[in-house]
């Protein structure tokens, strides 16, 4: 699998005549983005801990998960058969949905925050609720909006603070609304979710295969869109 790496070249510093010693310096630590399919992302952080996204029942995502499936932490978006297939895990990692995802957790060291929104913003039922989940993770800020429809209103913008790396749908969220969201947030790196067209944010990087590595150090000073070949 190609790995896609993206920012500034790291500058190797010789040491010079004279007989004197430079410290190794330490090696890079990158964070994994993998694509399984449809929403579901799994995301790891270099010293193992996983994080996965919406994983989807057979047929539903035009792809099979893959077999041992495991993780330690599961985010679910919204309760439908092509976000909320905890059966396809075969560990028993900790699950954040519906009102338990609600507010904020830390799991494993990883301070996770599930901010609500309703179809109907009157009536606050799971059924019409999609939560947005933000964490952070070696010191980059994740914000994946799972099916989110519209733009944000102030109080949950508070809530999620600044975004490096932003998981977008493109079904669900279109046209202005879209625009809207992405100047209330302003990532630095936007990951498409669904059939993206010739749509993007900034400059066009194509991940070849399923997996991009990266680290904090190599986010771009402007916008990328990271588009995985689907």
């Amino acid at each position: 699998m190609r790995r896609l790496v993206f920012g500034l070249a790291l500058v190797l510093a010789l040491a010079g005549c004279g007989g004197g010693t430079q410290a190794p310096k330490s090696s890079p630590r990158y964070t994994r983005i993998d694509w399984l399919g449809n929403q579901c992302y799994r995301i790891t952080s270099p010293i193992g801990t996983s994080i996965l996204t919406n994983p989807y029942a057979a047929k539903t995502g035009g792809r099979t998960l893959p077999s041992p499936l495991k993780t330690d932490i599961v985010l679910i978006t919204t309760e439908r058969p092509d976000s909320n297939n905890i059966n396809a895990i075969e560990n028993q990692p900790a699950i954040l949905r519906g009102g338990v995802g609600i507010g904020v957790a830390t799991i494993t060291g990883i301070p996770i925050r599930g901010i609500p929104t309703y179809r109907n913003p009157q009536i606050f039922s799971v059924d019409g609720m999609n939560l947005t989940y933000t964490w952070v993770m070696d010191g980059m800020r994740f914000c994946f909006l799972g099916r989110q429809s519209k733009p944000f209103d102030a109080d949950q913008l508070a809530q999620m603070g600044s975004v490096d790396i932003l998981f977008m749908p493109m079904d669900s969220l279109g046209g202005e609304s879209r625009q809207a969201v992405l100047g209330q947030l302003q990532p630095k790196v936007v990951i498409p979710m669904g059939s993206a067209g010739n749509w993007s944010h900034g400059e066009v990087r194509r991940v070849q295969g399923t997996t991009v590595t990266f680290s904090r150090q190599m986010l771009p000073v402007q916008p990328v869109t990271l588009a995985f070949n689907r």
